[in-house]
């Protein structure tokens, strides 16, 4: 997806576009003075703003809406089309689409300077500011300012109101199923900083890993995120990790197989829990201790001597990375030296003295 994303204000008028999938192009217009209208993708269809009064209608082509809002409509969840309604959008930054994680949608994003919040929750939304910005409850005037930290807004929860100084936050949308499969009982995350964002160290951490991995192109595919994701939730929920008795071995070492015999294609943590028949928390706990490694970690570590095999081959890199699961060569690359301490390249030469 595009890494940009336009707001919809132009010269202080609100825009609001309309797309019909029959048709090859989409429009934008002005609404209606003090008419309510909605905004693609609102989690609750319901975003009243208002805008000057104009007959002018801009049409621009299929290509440039889709640019334009294809980050709000390819989230893999449930639901509406998108997560975000909001007066003026933000630049996405980065976002967890392309990488294939079950039910959570991750996003980092540069806030306008200023706008307005009008919108329900249908799924979990956990909020990281990294900014200091003034709010307001929409009808009042009274301003607060919000610090930096975490927030966490549940399924039916509601924000309305009015923001400045605005500036760069990260998202995490968690679908409600994943809660529960992560806790294996029907319970709910407790909400947390809507009066003050919270500071803890550990979603710090999680939500810098997160970007990080994501940055990096995800070399390990949908591991590492549902990995971190399942961590934080277990975080959140206050639990404790279990202990971990055999048979869980066994149950375990169907899951080591599989990362073994698909390490070149994406391996989801919920697919590797269903084929040992754990939890994910105990599939992790358990994986650490028969391999001492994470299940990312393992997965990384077979591309990797996988590689290393096909590179003795005399095969091209380019070739490696494929056969192995990494998305171009640079990752392959990135990745090998992580490992091995030098390039695929050098590797070679040393080999084949």
């Amino acid at each position: 997806m595009t890494a940009s994303f336009q707001a919809t204000h132009h010269e202080g008028s609100t825009y609001v576009a309309d797309y019909d999938a029959g048709s090859d192009e989409a429009r934008t217009h002005r609404p209606q003075q003090a008419a309510a209208v909605t905004y693609p993708g609102s989690p609750c269809d319901r975003a009243p703003c208002t805008g000057p009064t104009t007959d002018a209608d801009i049409r621009m082509s299929r290509l440039e809406f889709l640019d334009r809002f294809v980050a709000m409509r390819i989230a893999p969840l449930p639901g509406p089309r998108g997560l975000y309604n909001v007066s003026v959008m933000p630049r996405f930054l980065l976002d967890s689409s392309e990488v294939g994680w079950q039910g959570a949608y991750f996003t980092d994003i540069d806030g306008a300077a200023e706008g307005a919040v009008d919108h329900g929750h249908q799924r979990y939304c956990i909020q990281r500011g990294m900014h200091h910005e003034a709010r307001r409850a929409l009808g009042t005037r009274e301003w607060h300012r919000f610090a930096a930290g975490f927030s966490v807004w549940r399924e039916g929860d509601e924000q309305h109101f009015d923001w400045r100084d605005g500036g760069r936050s990260q998202f995490l949308f968690v679908a409600p199923a994943l809660v529960e499969s992560v806790f294996g009982e029907a319970r709910r995350l407790a909400p947390v900083g809507h009066r003050e964002p919270a500071r803890t160290r550990v979603l710090e951490l999680v939500f810098d890993a997160l970007q990080a991995d994501l940055a990096q192109g995800s070399p390990a595919g949908p591991l590492v995120g549902e990995s971190l994701i399942t961590a934080l939730l277990a975080h959140l929920g206050g639990l404790q990790q279990p202990n971990i008795l055999a048979p869980t071995s066994r149950a375990c070492a169907r899951a080591i197989e599989l990362v073994e015999t698909r390490f070149a294609e994406p391996v989801t943590l919920q697919e590797l829990a269903e084929a040992s028949g754990l939890g994910q928390r105990q599939l992790c706990r358990a994986f650490r201790d028969a391999t001492g490694l994470s299940p990312h970690q393992y997965l990384l570590r077979c591309r990797v001597d996988h590689a290393k095999r096909l590179i003795a081959q005399g095969l091209a890199l380019a070739e490696v990375a494929l056969q192995c699961g990494f998305a171009d060569q640079s990752q392959l690359t990135r990745t090998f030296v992580r490992h091995v301490g030098t390039p695929p390249g050098r590797y070679r030469s040393s080999i084949g003295r």
